[in-house]
C-alpha cells in the first residue's frame, strides 16, 4: 500500500510532466517567480501542512486542486488587469481553463476556485484541501513577493 507522500508525489509527478502543465513556467508570478514554481510551492506547502496538524486528507486531490489553482496561463503585467482585478477573477479563469482539458472532480473545483478567499468572499473553502492549499498560497506568496524566496520546497 502505497504511503501518503507516495501518493501526493505520484500525482504531483504526473502533473509535472503534462504539457499543459509545463506551460506554466512561462509565466511570471511574484516578483520573478514563474507560476509553475509557485504551484509546485503551492503544492509541497499543502501537503507540508497535512502532516505538521495531522489532517488526513484526498493527497491525490491536493496535488491537482494546488497544482492547478493558479492555471489562468496569462501574463498579469501584460493581461491590463490591476491587482485587484486579477486577484478576484484569477481563480474562475483558472478553474475554466483546468477544466478545458483535466477531469476535475468537485473537491478539486472547490480547491482551485476558493483559493483566493476571503478576497474571494462568496467561494469559501469546503474542504480540508481547500483549506490547505488556501492557507499555503499566503504563505508562499509572502514568501516570494515579500522575502524574495521563490523555491520553498523541503521535499
Amino acid at each position: 500500500m502505497k504511503s501518503n507522500k507516495e501518493i501526493f508525489i505520484e500525482e504531483l509527478n504526473q502533473l509535472l510532466a503534462d504539457e499543459h502543465i509545463k506551460q506554466m513556467g512561462t509565466f511570471e508570478q511574484h516578483e520573478g517567480n514563474t507560476t509553475l514554481q509557485h504551484a509546485v510551492n503551492v503544492a509541497w506547502n499543502s501537503y507540508y501542512l497535512s502532516e505538521k496538524f495531522h489532517v488526513q486528507v484526498d493527497y491525490k486531490a491536493l496535488a491537482r486542486g494546488a497544482m492547478l489553482h493558479d492555471y489562468y496561463l496569462y501574463d498579469i503585467k501584460e493581461s491590463g488587469l490591476s491587482d485587484y482585478r486579477h486577484g478576484i477573477s484569477h481563480p474562475e479563469t483558472a478553474l475554466v481553463n483546468a477544466e478545458k482539458i483535466f477531469t476535475i472532480t468537485e473537491k478539486e473545483r472547490n480547491i482551485i476556485r476558493s483559493h483566493m478567499w476571503p478576497l474571494t468572499f462568496f467561494h469559501k473553502p469546503k474542504c480540508k484541501e481547500a483549506w490547505l492549499v488556501c492557507l499555503a498560497d499566503k504563505y508562499c506568496a509572502f514568501n516570494e513577493m515579500i522575502l524574495h524566496r521563490m523555491n520553498l520546497v523541503e521535499a
